[in-house]
């Protein structure tokens, strides 16, 4: 199976990632029009990467989807924010909850995120 990822930022990692830990045979490549992988990561939260939401609650989070509510508590029953944190921390990066809700990694870099990545496409 060959597969091909448009885009180099976080979904597209995360997608190319996830192919290979399920079909380990399967070829994968990401395409990126531009030399920047991973720039907006590298810019979200100030700097520091806005990973995902501390609210659990899936239909608390669809609400700030008002015109995708529907379709984003189907998602979210897929992989919700609590999957997103197992998933980092199982990778060794460790994250926190601010007062306001947002998850960041520890460390406050962004970098912290863009090296988990990489290790992991590798």
């Amino acid at each position: 199976m060959k597969v091909a990822v448009i885009g180099a930022g976080a979904a597209g990692f995360f997608a190319a990632i996830n192919v290979k830990e399920n079909y380990p045979k399967a070829q994968v490549v990401i395409l990126e029009k531009t030399n920047k992988i991973l720039s907006k990561v590298k810019i979200s939260g100030g700097g520091r990467c806005n990973v995902t939401t501390g609210l659990t609650d899936i239909h608390e989070i669809s609400k700030s989807y008002p015109r995708g509510q529907k379709f984003m508590r189907s998602a979210l029953y897929q992989f919700n924010p609590k999957d997103i944190r197992t998933w980092f921390e199982n990778r060794g990066v460790t994250l926190k909850v601010e007062s306001d809700g947002r998850v960041f990694p520890t460390s406050n870099k962004s970098q912290t995120i863009i090296d988990c990545f990489l290790s992991e496409i590798k």
